[in-house]
């Protein structure tokens, strides 16, 4: 049984950060186990290729979560990445760190070291980028952070439109102003994806103090009393065995990161035993707290613009559009399906924004919900909303004792009424932009849910029947103090030694508007404690 310094279960944004910042230095020796492989298909570097990415099998793990009872009791795809990078190598790319206040308010919970001026440092470390003022912004850290661009008449209308309704804009959210209304920041490098895996593994994977094990599904965690000393690995149909003199850090993401302490008998007690596991520690909050962001969007027929809808299409039309990406790459196909985005305050009075809205050059008869994108026939173009602070949880835990068998996950959206009210408002303000001047040219209608749904209570029924997720599951394993808390400010699991998470399961409560730079920052976090020492 080989042994290392440190052992990291889990190549997405947490695991690539946090085994490349503990490899650095050459003084100790990591493992890194990823369950998929450095797979290098095309579509998983293209931007746009995420539409291609979801509706099939590969580099994903397709899991669904379980009948919901709020959303007319419909299971909902929650696809997680199966391959270098993790999700940040199937994801949308948005580079949003989060809400300073939110950060802020997990330090009064009892997060110590969380607050926003404490983490503003290790964003900048993070980041290289052109954009914002040096306080705020990094120039020099692996992820490479882009502005969507050319600027375009659509995009630049919604802007327009947003300010029509009230909404400020801003020139960097990722700065000294969050709310407001901009272009959308991607962690993208001369036109293609710069995740976890471009950023932190692809630089790293030669030196010397790190492996990196492919194609290795981690099944537990083993103890030596309450101290975590090695890891069980199936691979090739085999089990293998890998000790850790120090630390084992899982970063499995929330999904997996609460099956793999159930497996290895941290958990609820009672839960365990009734499926066979010995019990190592009782800890109640495993697998609970879990939240989404709840997407809804509404479809808009246009004109005089030239929408993905008519790209799809038209075979010419696509061959120039990717004759273009080809030679200049930037443009559509430089990013996700969305270009701009507004966070905004919904609620009475002032305090933080409570509410996305987001631009998508396409419309659909969105089947996301089941995997797949079908684009409509005519020009047009998409609102997507999602209230940003969800208050509602749900839960996933172990169904069986059985590796193999994915999780059963609850999301619970809309389990609690206020998410819902929000959830409205956030339709309501979305046609509130839709009908400003400043978009008057494209001449919008309306088409789904369109004048069918005009009541609350209509617009409740639309959004139980299309709202999907938004990728962001946080919260399963929640940092902080108290009974329910799994892992406290340094990210230690409760009740044993030598294990530590790095993913967003340990997030209290959603960052705000989307994960993925907040989980490269847990993966920062546990390397500095760790470095730093006990």
């Amino acid at each position: 049984m080989k042994t290392y310094d440190y052992i990291v279960v889990g190549a997405g944004a947490g695991g690539s950060a946090a085994a490349s910042r503990l490899a650095r230095g050459g003084r100790h020796s990591v493992l890194l186990i990823e369950a998929g492989r450095d797979d290098p298909w095309h579509w998983l570097r293209v931007p746009l290729g995420i539409g291609k990415v979801l509706t099939g099998k590969r580099a994903l793990w397709r899991y669904w979560t379980a009948p919901e009872p709020h959303l007319n009791n419909r299971e909902i795809f929650w696809p997680r990445g199966r391959v270098w990078g993790g999700t940040s190598t199937v994801n949308g790319m948005l580079w949003v760190r989060g809400d300073p206040a939110e950060y802020n308010s997990w330090a009064a919970q009892g997060c110590d070291g969380w607050d926003h001026a404490s983490l503003l440092p290790r964003f900048q470390r993070m980041e290289s980028t052109t954009l914002g003022e040096d306080a705020q912004r990094g120039r020099d850290g692996p992820v490479h952070v882009t502005r969507y661009g050319p600027d375009d008449p659509l995009s630049d209308g919604f802007i327009a439109a947003c300010e029509g309704a009230g909404i400020a804009r801003t020139d960097d959210y990722n700065g000294a102003q969050y709310g407001g209304v901009a272009y959308l920041q991607t962690n993208t490098r001369r036109g293609l994806r710069h995740g976890a895996r471009e950023a932190y593994l692809h630089r790293m994977q030669d030196h010397a103090g790190l492996d990196i094990l492919s194609d290795a599904v981690v099944q537990r965690v083993d103890f030596d009393g309450a101290r975590a000393v090695s890891v069980v690995v199936k691979r090739a149909g085999h089990q293998e065995h890998y000790a850790c003199r120090g630390e084992i850090i899982l970063a499995a993401g929330a999904i997996d990161t609460p099956k793999l302490l159930e497996l290895s008998g941290i958990g609820q007690g009672a839960r365990l035993r009734q499926l066979g596991i010995d019990v190592v520690h009782d800890l109640p909050g495993v697998g609970e707290g879990l939240r989404d962001h709840l997407h809804t969007r509404l479809s808009f027929r246009c004109r005089n613009v030239v929408t993905l809808n008519q790209i799809m299409h038209n075979p010419l039309r696509k061959a120039l559009f990717g004759l273009r990406y080809l030679l200049r790459r930037d443009g559509l196909m430089s990013g996700s399906t969305s270009t701009v985005h507004a966070l905004v305050r919904t609620g009475d009075g002032p305090g933080q924004p409570d509410m996305k809205l987001q631009l998508h050059p396409m419309s659909s008869a969105d089947a996301r919900a089941a995997g797949k994108l079908v684009f409509d026939r005519f020009p047009g173009f998409g609102i997507g909303t999602f209230p940003l602070r969800p208050r509602a949880t749900g839960s996933v835990h172990l169904g069986s004792a059985d590796p193999d068998t994915p999780p059963v996950i609850v999301a619970n959206y809309l389990g609690d009424p206020e998410d819902l009210v929000r959830a409205v408002a956030g339709v309501r303000l979305a046609r509130k932009v839709a009908q400003q001047p400043a978009l008057a040219a494209f001449d919008p209608v309306e088409i789904r849910p369109g004048d069918v749904a005009q009541s609350d209570d209509d617009i409740a029924a639309f959004i139980r029947e299309t709202g999907t997720t938004s990728y962001h599951p946080v919260g399963s394993c929640r940092m902080g103090e108290g009974r329910e808390a799994v892992v406290d400010a340094r990210l230690r699991v409760r009740g044993v030694t030598g294990l530590r998470i790095a993913d967003a399961s340990i997030f209290p409560t959603m960052p705000s508007a989307n994960t993925h730079a907040p989980s490269l920052l847990a993966g920062e976090m546990v390397a500095d404690f760790i470095l730093a020492g006990p």
